[in-house]
């Protein structure tokens, strides 16, 4: 590591979007890291209310194993949440993990990712944020086709 770049310690991390990526993805994070606090935000408070439900068979998403690894790390170092910024202003990094359907009208439509979550995402971590931060994108996402 040359002596311009500062070690960081990551302590504390948010994922916004609790859906079929951000949630199963900051699960196994938790699972791994166990003395990192890892927080799941979105603004459906549904979904949220699911994540938390105390029967692990309610939970929004399937994925084989899931349930037990959430049922080991929630309210120890695993979090759902609808306090999007004050999980940004809490973090160390933050993950966007929301959804990039295919654009329905404009250029690309039809064939190129609509990122307008994305860029929302983006500008909350950049009004929530209390400093700098390490910012991820985390999710499937389809390209756009070259022209012809």
């Amino acid at each position: 590591m040359s002596s311009t770049m500062a070690s960081t310690t990551i302590r504390s991390i948010c994922c916004i979007g609790a859906g079929y990526v951000g949630g199963p993805t900051m699960a196994v994070i938790a699972d791994r890291c166990p003395a990192v606090q890892v927080t799941v935000v979105d603004l459906n408070a549904e979904r949220i209310a699911a994540w938390n439900d105390p029967d692990l068979g309610q939970l929004p998403v399937y994925e084989p194993g899931l349930d037990a690894v959430v049922g080991r790390c929630r309210g120890r170092n695993l979090h759902f949440s609808t306090a999007v910024e004050e999980a940004i202003a809490a973090a160390d990094m933050v993950f966007l993990s929301v959804n990039t359907p295919t654009k329905t009208k404009g250029l690309g439509a039809g064939q190129a990712s609509d990122l307008k979550w994305v860029e929302a995402s983006a500008r909350t971590v950049a009004q929530a944020a209390s400093g700098p931060r390490s910012c991820w994108r985390r999710a499937p996402c389809r390209c756009a086709r070259p022209r012809r």
